[in-house]
C-alpha cells in the first residue's frame, strides 16, 4: 500500500493449584536500579488493587491471575480500581472448552475439553499464560456470568478481550529486590505457596508461616498448593506476629480469593513470611491494549508437554501463510529456562522450501531472556510479506545444562512446526511435528500491524522516508497507521521550525537538511513543499518562489 493513498485518508516454576480451603491511576513508581527500595509498600495505597473476590472450587490460579492483570491494567492507565475481570470466561475457554469449534481455527484441537467441570479445574502459570497469549481471557465480569453459575459460553465470545498479554515473567525467588521493583513498576503478581490444612497456622495478626513442609510431604500434611495475588511487602513485619516464629522479620502482603470476611484474613489480605519454605514462584502478567497489533499468526493453544535434554540447544520454527499483504512487527516465544540466549528470525520461504530456514531472511533479533515465561519482542525493522507468501518464525535457543521445549496438544494442525536439537559439535535433522505422535506445535507467534511500512519501496526518497518516520511512527514499529496519521501534529507546509509562518529562516533550514544536517528539532516532513513524497531542491525552489511572490 503506497503512502500517497494512505495520506489522502488521514493504531516456569509451574503454579500448581488444587482445591483450596474454604479511580484511574498512573504508575506511582518507575523502577530504577539505583533507587533505594522502601521498607514497606502496598499497591492499595496508590489505588492499584481491585476488590477481593470469592473463588469457586480450586480456581485460585485463575482468580490470582485475573487480580494481577487488573492491577497491571491500573498501573498502565488502562483502567481504575473498579475493574472486575471475568474468571468464568477465562476458565471456560481455557479448561471447559479450550479447543475452538472451527476446524479452520489454527488452535483447533489444542485445548482441554472438560465441560462445566473445568470451572473448578486446577491451573498452572504455563496454562494460564498460554491461554492468555491466544488473545482471549481478559473480559469484564459485567459481560459474563459468575464462575459458580457454571454456564457455558457461546463460541462467538472466545476471542473477546479488552487487553492482550505481552509478557508473563517468572522472577527468581533468590532475588527479592527484583520482585519488589517489578511489583512497584508493573503491578501485582501471582505467588504460589503450600497451604497446610492445620488450625492456627494463620495467626490473629493475619500472617502465615509453617515449618512442616520438607519438599516432598504434601500428601502427608493434608496440604494443597494455593495461588494468591502479591501486592506489597513489609520488611519490618515482626516475626512474633506469626503462629510459628520464622527466623526473622519481614513478609509479603497478599490478596487472597476466599472473600473479605474470613477470620484468617484482614478484609481478604494476609502476610506471608519471607521465610515461608513452600513459596514456589512469583509470576507477573504484563498486558497492553487490544489495538497494539492488528493480527496474529499462531498455532499453539498453550504449552502442554515438554521435551527435556541435557547440554543441548533447540532450533524450532512455525511456517505460516500470509493472509494478505502484511507488516510483521513482532514475534513471541515461550522460554522455559532462565537466562536463555535466543535468536528469532523471519524468513520469506521459497516456493518449494526444504526447511523453515530456506528463504530470504527478512528480520532477525537476538538477546538473552532473563526470565522464564511468555515474551513478545518487537522486530525493530521493516518486515513485509505478500498475500499467499509462506513465511517462518524460526527460533534458536542457547545451549543449556538442562534445556526444555514446550509443545501443545495438537501435532496435525494446518501450520507446520519443525524442530531440531544441537550441541557444540553436531545437530539432529529437522523433525516435522505433524509426523510425530509425541509432540504438538510450538509457541512461535508473529504479530502484524496494518498500515504503510517505512520502507524504500513505499518511500523511495531517503529524506522523506526519515521525515515520515519522525513525524508519524511514534511507537517505532516502522509502520505508519491511520491513527498515527490522525494523531500527528498539524503542520504548515514549509514551516520547518514550527513558528507558524513560512519565511527565509525555513528556507535556510531546508537547505541545511538537503546538505546533510541531522538536526532533530525540525518538522522535516514540512519540507515536502510540493507534497510529492520527496524532499529535494524542487521544494526549496517552491518555498523561494512563494517568498518572492509574498514580497512582490
Amino acid at each position: 500500500m503506497k503512502h500517497t493513498a494512505f495520506l489522502s485518508r488521514l493504531t516456569a516454576t509451574v503454579l500448581a493449584c488444587t482445591l483450596c480451603c474454604s479511580g484511574m491511576t498512573a504508575p506511582a513508581f518507575s523502577a530504577d536500579e539505583n533507587e533505594e527500595l522502601p521498607a514497606k509498600f502496598d499497591l492499595r495505597d496508590e489505588g492499584a488493587m481491585t476488590s477481593v473476590k470469592q473463588q469457586y472450587g480450586g480456581t485460585c490460579g485463575v482468580y490470582s491471575c485475573m487480580a494481577a492483570i487488573e492491577s497491571n491494567m491500573i498501573k498502565k492507565g488502562m483502567a481504575d480500581n473498579t475493574l472486575d475481570l471475568s474468571e468464568s470466561h477465562f476458565s471456560w475457554f481455557t479448561f471447559c472448552k479450550g479447543s475452538p469449534d472451527d476446524p479452520d481455527d489454527p488452535l483447533y484441537g489444542d485445548g482441554s475439553e472438560l465441560g462445566v467441570s473445568g470451572y473448578t479445574h486446577l491451573a498452572t502459570c504455563v496454562y494460564l499464560a498460554g491461554s492468555l497469549a491466544c488473545w482471549k481471557g481478559v473480559v469484564a465480569e459485567s459481560e459474563t456470568s459468575e464462575n459458580k453459575a457454571k454456564i457455558p459460553f457461546d463460541e462467538s465470545q472466545r476471542y473477546a478481550s479488552i487487553a492482550h498479554l505481552q509478557d508473563s515473567s517468572e522472577y527468581p525467588l533468590s532475588e527479592p529486590d527484583i520482585i519488589k521493583k517489578k511489583l512497584m513498576e508493573k503491578g501485582a503478581m501471582q505467588i504460589s505457596y503450600l497451604n497446610v490444612h492445620q488450625a492456627g497456622l494463620y495467626s490473629e495478626q493475619h500472617a502465615y508461616y509453617e515449618t512442616l513442609y520438607n519438599g516432598s510431604n504434601v500428601k502427608e500434611l493434608d496440604a494443597a498448593w494455593h495461588a494468591v495475588c502479591l501486592c506489597g511487602w513489609d520488611d519490618n513485619f515482626p516475626k512474633e506476629n506469626f503462629s510459628v516464629t520464622p527466623p526473622g522479620d519481614g513478609a509479603w502482603l497478599c490478596k487472597n480469593s476466599w472473600g473479605d470476611t474470613t477470620v484468617s484474613m484482614e478484609e481478604g489480605f494476609f502476610y506471608l513470611s519471607y521465610y515461608e519454605p513452600s513459596i514456589s514462584s512469583f509470576v507477573q502478567y504484563d498486558v497492553e491494549p487490544v489495538d497494539n497489533y492488528d493480527g496474529i499468526y499462531q498455532c499453539c493453544g498453550f504449552p502442554h508437554g515438554v521435551r527435556t535434554r541435557q547440554n543441548k540447544g533447540y532450533v524450532y520454527a512455525n511456517v505460516y501463510t500470509a493472509k494478505k499483504d502484511e507488516n510483521i512487527t513482532a514475534a513471541a516465544i515461550y522460554t522455559s529456562d532462565p537466562d536463555l540466549p535466543y535468536e528469532i528470525s523471519i524468513f520469506a520461504l521459497k516456493e518449494n522450501y526444504q526447511n523453515p530456514l530456506d528463504g530470504e531472511l527478512l528480520a532477525q533479533i537476538s538477546g538473552t531472556e532473563p526470565y522464564e515465561g511468555y515474551h513478545t519482542y518487537p522486530l525493530h525493522t521493516v518486515c513485509q510479506v505478500a498475500a499467499g507468501q509462506q513465511f517462518s518464525v524460526a527460533v534458536k535457543t542457547g545451549i543449556k545444562e538442562e534445556s526444555h521445549l514446550w509443545f501443545d496438544m495438537n501435532g496435525s494442525g494446518p501450520v507446520k512446526t519443525y524442530f531440531m536439537e544441537y550441541d557444540e559439535t553436531s545437530q539432529t535433522r529437522w523433525a516435522l511435528v505433524s509426523s510425530s505422535k509425541n509432540y504438538g506445535n510450538i509457541v512461535a507467534k508473529a504479530f502484524t500491524k496494518d498500515g504503510t511500512a517505512i520502507s524504500e519501496q513505499n518511500y523511495p526518497d531517503p529524506l522523506y522516508r526519515k521525515a515520515a518516520a519522525d513525524a508519524y511512527d511514534k511507537n517505532g514499529d516502522f509502520v505508519i497507521t491511520e491513527k498515527e496519521l490522525a494523531d500527528a501534529e498539524t503542520l504548515i507546509r514549509g514551516d520547518l521550525n514550527r513558528d507558524g509562518i513560512v519565511n527565509a529562516v525555513d528556507l535556510s533550514l531546508l537547505k541545511q537538511v538537503l546538505t546533510g544536517s541531522e538536526r532533530t528539532d525540525l518538522c522535516m516532513i514540512a519540507g515536502d513543499w510540493n507534497e510529492d513524497q520527496a524532499i529535494n531542491a524542487e521544494d526549496a525552489g517552491g518555498i523561494l518562489d512563494f517568498l518572492q511572490q509574498a514580497e512582490a
